[in-house]
């Protein structure tokens, strides 16, 4: 499976419990043309082999079964320093799902819809088979406009929030 975004930034949430990522071998994260932040604000580990990198309460502490070793040039000890990285915000906002009927009000199962916000932000898909559309998330309430473009049939606007 993959998840590429050609233009603009992909997010993933866990906005209510933990994010867990597991493979059986690697994983690499990598910038090409910028820059990787990694931030907690109340305790970040590296492990492995059983040494470790703890940095918690403005603190860091180094850990190994065997040697450490401190490869450099020069090494300078200065004063104390912090760099206050804010915490992103968990986004709220509203979502939905919906059933997707006809005139009739009878459900339109394997139907191909597009949804589309009062932002702009377009929706698009196939209903399944009891005719819902997939869940919608929009950060302020408004109406949808939804559209049928293989039948070209409008629904009138629907209410999210």
């Amino acid at each position: 499976m993959q998840l590429k975004a050609a233009l603009g930034k992909i997010e993933l949430h866990a906005q209510a419990s933990n994010l867990h990522a597991m493979a059986k071998t690697d994983i690499k994260i990598e910038s090409v043309e910028g820059r990787v932040e990694i931030s907690a604000p109340q305790e970040l580990v590296l492990n492995c082999g059983g040494a470790y990198i703890r940095l918690k309460n403005g603190e860091i502490e180094l850990g190994a079964p065997g040697n450490i070793y401190l490869k450099a040039a020069h090494v300078d000890k200065l004063g104390s320093a912090s760099l206050d990285t804010p915490v992103s915000p968990l986004p709220a906002g509203y979502s939905g799902s919906y059933a997707l009927k006809d005139e009739a009000r009878v459900p339109l199962p394997f139907t191909r819809y597009r949804i589309t916000t009062r932002q702009g932000e377009v929706f698009k898909g196939v209903t399944d088979k009891a005719g819902k559309a997939m869940p919608i998330h929009t950060l302020v309430p408004g109406e949808l406009k939804v559209e049928f473009p293989a039948s070209e049939k409008w629904i009138s606007f629907l209410r999210a929030g």
